[in-house]
């Protein structure tokens, strides 16, 4: 197995509940374990963000993606529900997220390691000036399975794309036996692939709904395909952290 890629499996999900002093209730599961490497220390996690409960304004040291999988609540002024994605870079505060009366489950995602959530205003002291970057994209609609195996073609956009920073949003749409290579260019850190529908093939596993996979700059190209089933895919391109913040 590639140590450049790493594979977020449903399998291995063990949640554990949370609980802070400013009233946000959440289960988590992180499915990679810690690096010692800091050049190759990504996390994915889950967040089973329960109903009616507030996660309040807050920021991070690293950038990262949120994507919102299951349930419904709002995000600041954005209404939220699978399939939206959120990004926002290392220092930049973004929230509240309000969970519906159904809770909310998003996945975390980032390129490097971060130490927890610094919330506004009460940690003010260890915010940082400079540049701030967030990115919320559209509700993008998982296909029903017979659709998308009914694909002949394979179908890719950008949903936001920024070549500037290197921030990237796409949905991949992968008939059944299929292959495509996933390019990395270089002022991305990394990029995340988020199954939507279907069955993916990657690391020499099979990856199903709201499993991830996170393949790092090295890489540069890498090479996912489809068996008898499509796929509907989020392809996720992670901007390198400002060098201000480094």
């Amino acid at each position: 197995m590639n140590s450049e890629v790493k594979v977020a499996l449903k399998a291995a999900e063990n949640f554990k509940y949370h609980e802070h002093t400013n009233g946000l209730k959440y289960f988590r599961h992180d499915y990679f374990a810690p690096e010692v490497d800091p050049e190759f220390s990504p996390q994915s996690y889950l967040i089973k963000q329960l109903p009616m409960v507030v996660n309040p304004l807050h920021f991070h040291e690293q950038n990262q993606f949120q994507v919102f999988i299951e349930g419904r609540g709002s995000f600041g002024k954005h209404l939220i529900e699978p399939y939206v994605v959120h990004y926002a870079g290392a220092y930049t505060g973004y929230g509240p997220i309000v969970a519906g009366e159904e809770g909310v489950h998003y996945l975390t995602l980032r390129s490097s390691r971060d130490p927890g959530a610094k919330f506004l205003p009460a940690q003010m002291e260890q915010f940082k000036k400079g540049p701030k970057h967030h990115y919320t994209s559209p509700s993008m609609k998982a296909l029903d399975q017979t659709d998308l195996n009914a694909l002949k073609e394979l179908d890719f956009r950008w949903e936001h794309i920024d070549q500037d920073s290197g921030l990237g949003v796409g949905e991949l749409k992968l008939p059944p036996h299929q292959s495509y290579d996933i390019r990395i260019p270089n002022q991305a850190a990394g990029i995340f692939i988020v199954v939507m529908q279907g069955c993916l093939v990657a690391n020499e596993q099979k990856m199903f709904k709201n499993e991830n996979l996170y393949i790092a700059k090295k890489i540069q190209t890498y090479s996912i395909q489809t068996d008898e089933q499509a796929a509907q895919i989020l392809v996720l391109q992670m901007p390198l952290k400002n060098l201000v913040y480094c």
